[in-house]
């Protein structure tokens, strides 16, 4: 799945390069801005405050205090179009949706870039665990149980590299990764110890996936079964890095509530969906943060009932249904929704073992 990842870093490559790339003069160099010229495209101002070519202001500042300001305004406003598109996310999804859709696109946040920030706020908050006791985390169960001190000493030693690997990274939920293999690593040292005779020896259980018989996938199977920490590690680093598969993942179903409609596009389908996706890992968040301060417990049974609500508003703002219609293709869309996480899920996992 290598070009799956590998697509992703040339599509963000792509946009930073077309973000510092220099503007073409026609003649094999680079048009250098005049005076009176935007200093980011070299057009023309003629007067105007803002480049009427790419929208950059005409005065631009040197200075901490400009940078500062940059900073905030970049995170709280994002030119107006955060405190405008957020509440219609969480309120108006199908106006949102649909404006989007037919044209209005400079009022607010494009569908892709409200999808990314949210995947990153979700994997850095939720799943960066942050420190754990290792003796009571209970994370991953202890590599392959030898019955020799040297073959248990191969184990632990296995484990330490697998654990300064881990060092080296960064990735959100990195922490939590290098907990799992702590508490891991700790398991096999007190088996080691065990088998040295210096405790009772406890058995503790291991992650077993089953045989396929392919020798190639049976022997990725087998490490995976030996070091379940790194495993789940793997499938969690894959997860941030393709969950943008779960758009097209999703496509196919969207056809499903109108099928051979003509009034909506893929790009319609398209857009609903990665929309839809971001509110739901915003609602993932907030209830991570709720449970974390201690007062989501007696709230997880309502949260349940968020998705739903929030695709029926969905997709009758955004396709016009009546609300016979939009019900069905909600209780349709929720068991597609189901199917596509777990087609997703089931991925990640057989990803992990053969990567």
């Amino acid at each position: 799945m290598g070009e799956f990842e590998a697509a992703g870093e040339l599509v963000g490559g792509g946009m930073l390069g077309r973000a510092i790339e220099p503007v073409a003069d026609g003649k094999g160099g680079e048009k250098i801005p005049g005076p009176g010229d935007c200093l980011n495209c070299a057009s023309p101002l003629e007067g105007h405050n803002f480049c009427c070519h790419c929208g950059q202001k005409a005065h631009v500042h040197r200075t901490l205090k400009g940078l500062a300001h940059d900073f905030i305004h970049g995170i709280l406003h994002f030119d107006g179009k955060f405190w405008r598109t957020i509440p219609m996310l969480l309120w108006h999804p199908g106006e949102l949706t649909r404006r989007y859709v037919h044209g209005q696109r400079a009022r607010y946040i494009s569908p892709i870039a409200v999808f990314l920030f949210t995947v990153v706020a979700m994997f850095a908050f939720v799943v960066s665990i942050g420190d754990v006791d290792i003796d009571e985390s209970g994370i991953g169960s202890p590599a392959t149980v030898a019955t020799s001190v040297e073959a248990q000493e191969k184990v632990v030693a296995e484990i330490e590299a697998n654990l300064a690997e881990l060092e080296k990274e960064d990735f959100p939920g990195i922490s939590g990764a290098r907990t799992g293999v702590k508490a891991e690593l700790s398991r096999a040292r007190s088996h080691l110890a065990e088998l040295k005779g210096e405790k009772p020896v406890e058995k503790s259980p291991k992650i077993t996936f089953g045989m396929s018989g392919w020798d190639v996938l049976d022997e990725q199977i087998q490490k995976a079964e030996s070091n379940p920490s790194l495993y789940l590690y793997k499938v969690q680093t894959k997860a941030y890095k393709l969950s943008w598969l779960l758009i097209p993942l999703s496509l196919p179903f969207m056809w499903l509530l109108f099928p051979f409609n003509r009034r909506f596009k893929m790009y319609d389908h398209a857009v609903f969906v990665t929309y839809s996706l971001s509110f739901m890992m915003l609602l993932v968040l907030v209830a991570w943060l709720l449970v974390t301060v201690g007062i989501g417990g007696g709230l997880i049974p309502f949260l349940l009932l968020v998705p739903p609500f929030h695709m029926y508003r969905q997709l009758r703002g955004a396709y016009q249904l009546s609300r016979r219609g939009a019900i069905a293709r909600t209780f349709l869309l929720s068991i597609f929704s189901v199917a596509v996480l777990a087609m997703f899920a089931a991925l990640m996992l057989l990803i992990g073992v053969v990567s």
